[in-house]
């Protein structure tokens, strides 16, 4: 009985002996482990500027809306017609065309280098001059056909189709005799302002 009392005896101090052995290995280990690494906190580097940050760029200046090259039918013989001259409108004038001055055919009967066409306005409430070019003309032995571009100041278009009352026009120059009558219409962005029928006489404009 005793022998077997101390049988358990020493098994007891036996595993008493593993666990503190057990304990002193385990923390000796803990103890000589390296310290866990520190991470540094990296700065994200900066990002690239989005492109509507980006300086700006100067704007590209516009440039002016081409005048279109004017297109003249001339179908006359420059020996029996000469119309080379400035054209005013007879008095009175409608007053929907108060402002129409004038217009002068610099025509050279060419078909290659024709000339021009130019008219003149005013005005009636700033008493400023207008003008514009023909863009488009038909001229024959007894008609006169033309529209212009937009004049430079009120934007506005003119277009007229007459006739031709008499060719002698040195014979009737700076008199109150009309050699040209027809339809002189007035428009604005495509709509017309003003239709009349109107007269005009003729003025030499020189060599």
């Amino acid at each position: 009985m005793q022998r077997m009392i101390l049988r358990i005896v020493v098994m007891l101090l036996t595993f008493a002996l593993g666990v503190v052995a057990n304990w002193l290995i385990l923390r000796r280990h803990v103890n000589n482990s390296p310290p866990p690494c520190m991470v540094e906190a990296v700065n994200p580097a900066p990002l690239e500027p989005l492109l509507s940050a980006a300086a700006p760029v100067a704007p590209v200046a516009s440039l002016p809306a081409p005048t279109p090259k004017p297109y003249f039918v001339l179908d006359y013989d420059p020996e029996m017609l000469n119309p080379y001259g400035a054209y005013y409108m007879i008095e009175p004038k409608p007053k929907e065309f108060a402002g129409f001055e004038s217009f002068e055919l610099g025509l050279y009967g060419d078909d290659t280098e024709p000339g021009e066409i130019r008219i003149f306005t005013r005005s009636i409430a700033y008493h400023d001059e207008d003008e514009t070019l023909a863009v488009f003309a038909l001229i024959t032995k007894d008609r006169l056909m033309f529209a212009t571009s937009e004049t430079l100041g009120s934007g506005v278009e003119y277009r007229f189709e007459g006739k031709f009352l008499r060719t002698d026009f040195n014979a009737v120059a700076d008199k109150n005799t009309a050699v040209l009558r027809g339809v002189l219409t007035r428009s604005k962005n495509g709509r017309t302002l003003a239709e009349k029928t109107v007269s005009f006489r003729f003025e030499n404009l020189g060599c």
